[in-house]
């Protein structure tokens, strides 16, 4: 059980990061500063400091946090979606992932471009990246899809385009996508 002090600190923490998120998603990390992100955030430039010494350090941190959302969206299904193929079950949870966490993910799509940037976070880049192709791979390969391997990498992609044409457009029929993709691998 957490002491005051330690849901204190978690709580600043958490606010902290949630304003971070929201101000590298709408204004680029570039442009963010450690002291925006206090200001909106209402606290003094001291506590932020106490937390994070940059903002480079915050961002390792929304990535982690990011990373075990992603890898918890592999595990994490309900009594309906248990019940669909692998193929099915991993384009929803990613259309779901993509609007629970809109924030995090325009972020990413947006410094995924900004080479000093992603050089801090591509190792860990290549290994979520690595963790889902593997994922993808498996559920095609039990949906007796032919050629697994590459097929893993067209969905990947077509995933990918998906979530970028979400991100960049407020009407983009996501929903719609989804359904048409996933018809795409369904057992004949």
């Amino acid at each position: 059980m957490k002491n005051k002090q330690e849901l204190k600190q978690e709580l600043s923490r958490t606010l902290i990061t949630e304003t971070a998120l929201r101000l590298f998603a709408d204004n680029g990390f570039e442009r963010t500063t450690i002291r925006n992100i206090a200001e909106a955030a209402g606290i003094s430039l001291g506590l932020m400091y106490n937390y994070f010494n940059s903002k480079d350090e915050l961002l390792l941190e929304i990535f982690r946090q990011g990373s075990e959302d992603i890898k918890a969206s592999f595990t994490n299904f309900s009594e309906e979606q248990l019940n669909m193929s692998g193929v099915e079950r991993h384009i929803r949870q990613t259309v779901k992932i993509l609007k629970e966490k809109r924030n995090f993910w325009k972020l990413l799509h947006g410094i995924r471009m900004q080479s000093p940037v992603v050089q801090q976070l591509l190792a860990e880049m290549r290994e979520q990246t690595k963790f889902i192709e593997i994922q993808i791979r498996k559920y095609l390969a039990d949906s007796g899809i032919a050629f697994p391997d590459l097929e893993a990498k067209l969905l990947f992609a077509s995933i990918d385009g998906m979530a970028h044409h979400y991100l960049l457009y407020d009407n983009y029929p996501i929903d719609d996508i989804a359904t048409l993709l996933i018809m795409k691998y369904r057992r004949q």
